[in-house]
């Protein structure tokens, strides 16, 4: 008798994932990445430490107009806004009985240097840091300053502004 040989129909193997499965299932990702994603990410963080940094640059700033012009400036800090000021110069020598503090700090591009805190950012404590012509602060509520996570640290006897 002949040899024959004898074939099996194989059922076919499962190699890869339908289009429909991975239509669905990209689908479901992607209403989901939709939904969560904006809880996990929002810009507050980024808003804050801009704005940490920003209100750092200020007193910096503030502190060396008091040392090259050689009166003081103070940078008066509320819980939205800031501005910064120095007493009037009277001649060549600071109106130490300027009480209105109505000179403003001009920053390099010639505007004054004040600003507003983005929206559900704010700063405390609130008051007046103030700079003697040396640098040093004199005048503050506090020696740190809170922004969101961030703090801004002046270390008083030199006048240094840093941000964590």
């Amino acid at each position: 008798m002949p040899r024959t040989a004898s074939y099996r129909a194989q059922p076919a193997s499962s190699a890869g994932y339908t289009l429909v499965e991975l239509v669905v299932v990209i689908a479901i990702a992607g209403v989901l990445a939709a939904y969560v994603a904006p809880r996990f990410w929002t810009q507050q963080s980024f808003s804050d430490r801009g704005y940490a940094d920003e209100l750092a640059s200020a007193l910096r700033l503030t502190q060396k107009v008091a040392v090259i012009t050689g009166c003081p400036a103070r940078l008066t800090l509320a819980t939205t806004t800031y501005v910064s000021t120095q007493q009037a110069a009277a001649g060549n020598t600071c109106n130490t009985s300027d009480n209105t503090w109505a000179t403003p700090v001009v920053g390099a591009d010639g505007t004054s240097i004040q600003n507003t805190a983005p929206s559900s950012t704010s700063a405390s404590p609130t008051g007046v840091f103030q700079f003697d012509t040396q640098g040093r602060l004199t005048a503050s509520p506090a020696t740190t300053i809170s922004v969101g996570t961030h703090t801004i640290t002046i270390i008083a006897g030199t006048g240094l502004v840093q941000v964590q």
